[in-house]
């Protein structure tokens, strides 16, 4: 029995000297993360950069970019010129083919005429086309 109240005993001296040390270490872990805040803050090296390379590099893909509007604009007069043309052509076509379809139609007609014709209308209608009173044949 006497170990067991020994070990009681221990064990709230433990908790009692725990309790004891947690301020010191607040301030401990305060004080190493202040000197951490300034060592980041004003104890790193500075970053060297070349800016003037930076420069020149943004100078140059600027020079590229007007040159690409500008040929941009170029293309989209030409594109613009082409499409007019492209308008009137096909204005020109569909002209076309509507004058096509009107000399078919006519065509057709005549055709249909023809056929129609007898032996002696046919007769009578190169008779007063080519002016033979006569058949070839006699």
């Amino acid at each position: 029995m006497a170990d067991k109240t020994e070990d009681k005993k221990d064990s709230q001296v433990v908790v009692v000297q725990a309790r004891g040390g947690k301020g010191l270490q607040g301030y401990l872990l305060f004080a190493i993360l202040g000197g951490f805040v300034a060592w980041m803050v004003w104890g790193q090296s500075k970053i060297d950069v070349d800016v003037k390379a930076y420069q020149d590099k943004i100078d140059k893909l600027e020079q590229k970019v007007d040159s690409l509007h500008t040929k941009n604009s170029h293309l989209e007069e030409e594109s613009d010129s082409l499409v007019a043309k492209i308008t009137s052509y096909t204005s020109r076509i569909n002209n076309l083919n509507y004058r096509i379809n009107v000399i078919r139609k006519e065509t057709k007609a005549k055709l249909d005429a023809v056929n129609s014709y007898s032996s002696d209308e046919l007769q009578q209608f190169f008779t007063d086309r080519y002016g033979f009173d006569k058949d070839s044949i006699n």
